[in-house]
């Protein structure tokens, strides 16, 4: 078997984050989202008011029932993998769902602070001369855990204008 050399793992975690966070680079191709422009995370929050963003979608305003507290848990995520491999603590999961609304200045800053925290962990994967299997296997899950988001923030917009 023919090894791998870690940048080529690397970047195919960076296809995948790239698809799910900013959309596919190349519209033509993609391996898992819509092939529209913007398709991707944070495409699909552009537009979001804060308004919107904290309006829950099922009416009680628990944790997880609003696109502001989707956004935070995916913001939480990066920034928790990144921390991580600068090596620092991992933080509790259940932290990542305290933000249930935002005004519009909080609502721009944490879309903005989710951009820099995707960024962060791209340019951290790409220094990456060794992986350790956990950052390996970390990285593949938050392509697989912003996929699902992607499909919950997709609907919760399309709810929150109905």
């Amino acid at each position: 078997m023919k090894e791998l050399p870690v940048s080529m793992l690397t970047e195919s975690i960076i296809t995948l984050l790239t698809e799910a966070y900013p959309g596919p680079p190349d519209h033509t191709a993609t391996w898992f989202i819509d092939n529209d422009p913007d398709s991707g995370i944070l495409g699909i929050l552009r537009d979001v008011t804060a308004d919107e963003a904290s309006t829950s979608v099922d009416g009680t305003g628990n944790p997880g029932t609003t696109i502001a507290s989707h956004t935070e848990h995916l913001h939480w995520s990066l920034a928790n993998m990144n921390r991580a491999m600068s090596g620092g603590e991992f933080g509790k999961w259940s932290e990542s769902w305290d933000l249930k609304e935002a005004n519009a200045a909080e609502w721009d800053r944490l879309r903005r602070e989710l951009r820099t925290e995707f960024e962060l962990l791209c340019q951290g994967l790409r220094n990456q001369t060794e992986i350790d299997p956990q950052y390996l296997t970390g990285g593949l899950a938050l392509a697989a855990h912003a996929a699902y988001h992607l499909g919950n923030l997709r609907q919760m917009k399309e709810r929150v204008r109905e």
